[in-house]
């Protein structure tokens, strides 16, 4: 997934302030990048690749395994263009961020692309992302794609429980959220603390789907199932529960689970409607050194044609014509209808509440 897990660090350092000096001395060509980014025409494409020709290549700042989607996609995208050179750099939120900021700040503009669950709305906030258009995007529900145009989705995590199948049989798996609240599951349940993708995101989907009264009284009761706590990530977490430790996983990742049955792991999930959900957003900088083969690899990860690239690398494409490899990790595959998507802005304004209630409620 895209590391959300530090993103509260940089709450506090009047990112706006420190870099409006930045774009008033913005290179020349941040003119053209504009232009470029909100082209619409009918020979939009002709002239985007007109221009990569002479670009020759596109740098991405990525949060994405390498392995697993990074090189697929890229050499996915070199093949339709093979003119161009993808270039990436991956890490967690926290190093994309800190090392886009460093490098505008010394009036080095390195970064054409970068993807995250909160690292470009983290940029966004200090003005360094353009504002794009690309037609894929029009086949995208609202929720998956900025209403402003400043990022769109490549892919998705739906948060379930995992279960050891070795100690709780399908049929007796937590359904419901309320199910979660049944003392025989209590001290038999573990999640992760992280701040990206652990129990602050589920306090927060609490509150936000069942009503701020409603979730603290539910909060308050799931209290009481003594869940045990590690700042482990939630794959770590569900690798403990296959390996037996404890026979539930919380706030783990639906396809973490599918992946691991598929190696033949004593494991499965259960959905909890509604399902949250996470979005893994790509954006464009502001001031990108190449923006027409930008455009072009958004424009490619966003078609049916690059989400497909997602698809068989086991992520969940966001495209709502796309299907997951194993249909039933999407909504409407069979086993869940309903999904909460956690918009990224929500996620980074509301999130030290979330971990601050988190903390009131089962910490301390």
């Amino acid at each position: 997934m895209g590391n959300a897990s530090s993103w509260l660090c940089f709450r506090s350092v009047g990112l706006s302030t420190t870099f409006a000096i930045i774009l008033t001395g913005s290179l020349a060509g941040a003119a053209s990048v504009e232009e470029v980014a909100l082209m619409n025409r009918a020979d939009r494409q002709k002239i985007l690749v007109e221009g990569a020709k002479k670009e020759g290549k596109v740098s991405l700042y990525t949060t994405l395994i390498v392995d697993q989607v990074v090189r697929p996609l890229k050499e996915a995208f070199e093949k339709e263009y093979p003119f161009l050179q993808v270039e990436f750099f991956r890490g967690n939120s926290e190093r994309l961020v800190q090392k886009m900021m460093a490098e505008y700040q010394a009036k080095r503009y390195e970064v054409d692309i970068i993807d995250g669950t909160v690292s470009p709305t983290m940029v966004r906030r200090a003005n360094l992302l353009q504002r794009f258009y690309s037609p894929f995007l029009a086949e995208y529900p609202a929720e998956l794609k900025d209403s402003q145009g400043f990022w769109g989705s490549t892919n998705l995590y739906f948060f379930a429980t995992g279960y050891n199948t070795r100690m709780i049989k399908p049929s007796e798996a937590p359904k419901t959220y309320e199910d979660l609240l049944n003392p025989r599951w209590k001290g038999q349940m573990m999640w992760s603390t992280s701040r990206g993708s652990g129990a602050p995101i589920f306090t927060g989907t609490i509150l936000n789907t069942m009503g701020a009264e409603a979730g603290k009284a539910y909060l308050q009761k799931l209290r009481a199932q003594n869940i045990a706590k590690t700042t482990a990530s939630n794959r770590q977490v569900l690798d403990l529960t296959i390996a037996g430790e404890y026979p539930l996983a919380l706030q783990i990742f639906n396809h973490h689970a599918y992946i691991s049955k598929s190696a033949g792991a004593p494991v499965d999930w259960s959905p909890h409607e509604p399902v949250t959900a996470t979005i893994q957003t790509i954006a464009l900088a502001k001031n990108s050194p190449h923006p027409h083969a930008a455009m072009l690899f958004i424009d490619f990860a966003t078609s049916e044609r690059g989400q497909r690239v997602f698809q068989q690398s086991n992520y969940l494409p966001s495209h709502p014509k796309v299907p997951a490899k194993q249909a039933d990790l999407k909504p409407g595959g069979g086993r869940f209808k309903r999904a909460y998507y956690i918009n990224p802005d929500a996620q980074y304004d509301k999130g030290n509440e979330w971990v601050d209630y988190f903390n009131n409620v089962f910490v301390k």
